[in-house]
């Protein structure tokens, strides 16, 4: 078997800064952290004994309207809304729009932006009315990313790491123990992927990139407000990414006021990299499918994804109907059985979710999620029942010092461990390497970087099972989470790292009670998914992680948590603000860390 080449990381450099003054720079993120979460603009709610969505029929001589099942249930929701004095609470802009979402809700569109009494208003008198079996603010989810793509250069890494075999000792040097990588390489001794079994990736949309060519099924595009969009329309079956940086211009948008400037993240490319950049063709970077496909379901826009969109993406991508904001748009002709998402928010899971998540697990559609980097609770849409909520380890195998960890977690694997701990640059593994842009606003060339978070954790799980689809395409959802959480290897223990919990939310010791069954091995997965009524897991004692690094890190600072960003998602109270302690901390971090050359 062969790999592929290294890539010329020349090119693909995203340099960091060389020069910052420190304290004009702290000063700007403060005033940044100040901003409130972007609050919702508009609510979803579903009648009691509603129908499911159904396409209006039409005379197929003259074309002519024949029957709208859905205009009944609009009536009878215009009845709600009017009962409830939403169109009074609503202002100038009197009733809202209604927009068919999910498999029988509404949206319920005020186009602009509602304050947390309003919010709060509405949905009481909506929740009060018999009519209504739920109600909920379209809230605005964020990335699930810690820090943006580093220089491919960053110290104490050589290439893409976190696809090598699983092995090294406390004798190797820091950058060869690899006990938290999920043995991709070994597993492709099995399976390489197949492109009968594509992933939809639920993200900001794709960009070109030579490594992508051939990557791509026909896509979607469901982010509905212009203004977030970014491509001066609303849903369309485009799901190109145009960026979504936010300027301070920008901002004087009712949509986007309080939303931080910054430049275009590329999400999608890095995750729809880490899924299916082309591998064993002497160019670039490999991937865990090396021929796999991905349907790309563009949710996200400037200032995140709204549930609503990210709902209606998840069930376009399984082949279900899903409105256009102006019709139905046509139905994915490629559905899927493996969905990756990589946002989320700190709420609990909502009746949307919930209820798309039941509907396609029914369907025989996994979904995989990341679990949040805030170093407390898993964000949703992880924490919802039947989701694979995926945690973030370091290359060795302790838990990311981001990383959210909690009782939902389905199991853990590598995501990228960052100078942004309370241990530095002491234990950072570089980041995982792969795709990325050079735009910094609109797309720019295809190029590499090293990306950290949670979110880059859920496409290597998500991947995983398309393996193992791949291996046996008869495998159920419950047969997937079963084979994932069975062959994954035990959690690392280590003397010089304490169990994590609330006094110990960065870098710590994982445990099934924190960060699920155990960290993914792809080798095994596919193992099980060969026969799994025969599988038996190996006998495997935890590694013991006993170093010189460790202790002079213990030594060198406590385990306690510095603040981390939040997860901003619009709840119109403030509670996803950055940190502004921890973006000067991460500014500095940055200011520390310069480019090598190759």
């Amino acid at each position: 078997m062969t790999r592929a080449a290294w890539p010329d990381l020349r090119a693909g450099t995203r340099r960091v800064l060389r020069t910052v003054l420190f304290a004009p720079l702290c000063a700007c993120l403060l005033a940044a952290a100040a901003l409130a979460a972007p609050p919702p603009r508009g609510l979803i709610v579903e009648l009691r004994d509603a129908p499911e969505h159904t396409e209006p029929t039409r005379d197929v001589t003259t074309l002519a309207l024949r029957e709208d099942p859905g205009a009944v249930q609009r009536e009878r929701l215009q009845r709600v809304i009017a009962a409830a004095g939403l169109a009074n609470a609503a202002a100038a802009q009197g009733a809202p729009a209604l927009r068919p979402q999910g498999r029988a809700a509404y949206v319920l569109d005020f186009q602009r932006s509602l304050s947390s009494t309003e919010t709060e208003t509405m949905l009481e008198q909506l929740r009060a009315s018999p009519e209504v079996a739920w109600a909920e603010p379209n809230d605005r989810e964020s990335l699930q990313q810690s820090t943006t793509p580093s220089d491919p250069f960053f110290p104490g890494t050589a290439g893409q790491w976190w696809l090598q075999p699983a092995g090294g000792s406390d004798a190797n040097q820091i950058d060869a123990r690899l006990r938290g990588v999920p043995n991709m390489q070994r597993a492709w001794s099995m399976s390489t992927g197949s492109a009968a079994v594509p992933v939809a990736v639920l993200d900001t949309g794709i960009t070109a990139h030579p490594e992508l060519q051939g990557a791509w099924l026909p896509g979607a595009d469901m982010v509905s407000d212009p203004a977030m969009a970014n491509d001066g329309n609303g849903r369309d079956t485009d799901p190109s990414d145009p960026g979504d940086w936010v300027t301070d211009a920008d901002r004087a948008d009712d949509s986007l006021t309080q939303c931080a400037s910054h430049d275009s993240s590329w999400h999608g490319t890095i995750v729809s990299g880490i899924l299916a950049a082309r591998t064993d063709n002497n160019e670039g970077v490999a991937a865990v499918g090396w021929n796999a496909r991905i349907v790309p379901v563009r949710v996200a826009g400037k200032c995140g994804a709204e549930v609503a969109d990210i709902v209606d993406g998840m069930r376009w991508a399984a082949g279900l109907l899903v409105s256009s904001g102006r019709g139905w748009l046509p139905r994915n002709q490629h559905p899927v059985r493996v969905i990756n998402l990589s946002f989320g928010g700190n709420k609990p899971c909502s009746r949307a979710y919930q209820g798309a998540i039941d509907e396609l697990r029914a369907r025989g559609v996994l979904v995989v999620a990341a679990a949040g980097n805030t170093q407390g609770a898993v964000t949703r849409p992880a924490n919802c029942r039947g989701v694979v909520a995926v945690a973030a380890l370091n290359r060795d195998g302790f838990k990311a010092h981001y990383s959210s960890f909690g009782p939902e977690v389905t199991l853990a694997t590598v995501g990228g461990d960052d100078v942004g701990g309370p241990w530095g640059p002491l234990l950072t593994d570089g980041g995982l390497l792969t795709l990325y842009n050079a735009g910094s606003t609109a797309p720019g060339a295809g190029n590499y970087a090293r990306s950290f978070g949670t979110s880059f954790a859920a496409p290597i799980v998500a991947g995983t099972a398309a393996l193992m689809l791949s291996v046996n395409p008869a495998l159920t959802v419950d047969q997937l989470v079963a084979g994932l959480t069975k062959s994954s290897r035990p959690h690392v223990q280590s003397p010089w790292l304490a169990r994590c919990g609330a006094a110990n939310a960065a870098s710590c010791l994982c445990g099934a009670d924190t960060c699920g069954a155990g960290m993914l091995d792809a080798e095994q997965a596919l193992f099980y998914a060969r026969d799994p009524s025969a599988y038996v897991r190996p006998a495997r004692a935890a590694e013991v992680l006993d170093n010189p690094e460790l202790a002079a890190a213990s030594a060198a600072s406590p385990q306690a948590s510095p603040n981390v960003p939040s997860e901003v998602e619009a709840d119109g109270n403030g509670a996803g603000a950055l940190s502004a302690l921890w973006l000067c901390l991460l500014a500095l971090a940055v200011f520390m860390a310069a480019p090598r050359r190759a």
